[in-house]
């Protein structure tokens, strides 16, 4: 299936505009990665997407113990087995914050896993995969895309200072030709819509390809057809993204559309 851009633009759209809400109705701290599939889901649907084709979080049908965000099956779900050939696409879902960009935590390894996992399913089985992460549009520009902001210090921690939207506002957020990556993930994504980025990663990394075989485990079941790779490359290519620098956007997100090769 192609994928239609003016879908992902929508679900890009969609989950702002979402986040944003809740930021302004104080509901901001229940945001989760969780809480992200529901704008989506509703997006998908309204571009004509049968509902009952469209699962929440599924067991991952490769990886024992593990999940997939958001599954598409090509039929309605009482019309096939749910098996790994009925899958038409999958998501994953991530917020940009903080321990985005720092390597003294857990996030970036789960990111990569993330897109790692993608791959390595686009590889095996030849189904669409995407990536969408959103978050603060200040936090998604300092700590996914890696350009510089003001952070803040308050009662020992450090902040960025929320952006909301400001009534009648002309240039408080000035337009901006594009993102300007220089971040920790500068290498694996472009913030171009249309532009493809392509890594490959070992075992021999300190991480990444490394400690994903190492955490997780390929289904008995399917174990003599999917083997781990001492390489992968991956190819990331921007469907949508939130453009830089837009006037009064509280948040940004962008999807990626993840190739294994």
């Amino acid at each position: 299936m192609i994928i239609n851009n003016t879908r992902e633009n929508a679900i890009v759209d969609a989950i702002c505009l979402w986040m944003g809400y809740q930021l302004r109705i104080g509901r901001e701290q229940l945001i989760h990665e969780a809480s992200l599939r529901y704008p989506i889901a509703d997006t998908i649907t309204a571009f004509g997407t049968h509902i009952e084709r469209v699962a929440l979080e599924k067991l991952h049908p490769l990886f024992k113990s593990r999940k997939i965000d958001l599954v598409i099956y090509e039929k309605d779900l009482h019309e096939i087995d749910a098996g790994l050939s009925d899958i038409e696409e999958v998501f994953e879902f991530k917020l940009a914050k903080k321990d985005t960009s720092n390597i003294n935590t857990e996030e970036p390894q789960r990111l990569f896993d993330d897109i790692i996992r993608l791959a390595y399913y686009n590889l095996w089985t030849g189904k669409n995969t995407y990536f969408l992460i959103c978050g603060k549009y200040d936090e998604f520009k300092t700590y996914f895309v890696g350009q510089s902001n003001n952070v803040i210090s308050y009662q020992s921690k450090f902040l960025i200072p929320p952006r909301y939207a400001a009534a009648n506002s002309t240039d408080i957020y000035p337009q901006t030709d594009k993102w300007e990556e220089a971040g920790l993930y500068k290498d694996l994504f472009s913030f171009s819509v249309e532009e493809s980025k392509i890594k490959q990663f070992t075992i021999q990394d300190d991480w990444s390809l490394d400690s994903f075989q190492k955490s997780y485990l390929i289904r008995e079941g399917v174990a003599n057809t999917f083997q781990f790779t001492e390489s992968l490359t991956i190819k990331t290519t921007c469907l949508a993204i939130t453009p830089a620098g837009e006037k009064n956007k509280t948040h940004a997100a962008g999807i990626w559309r993840i190739e294994g090769f």
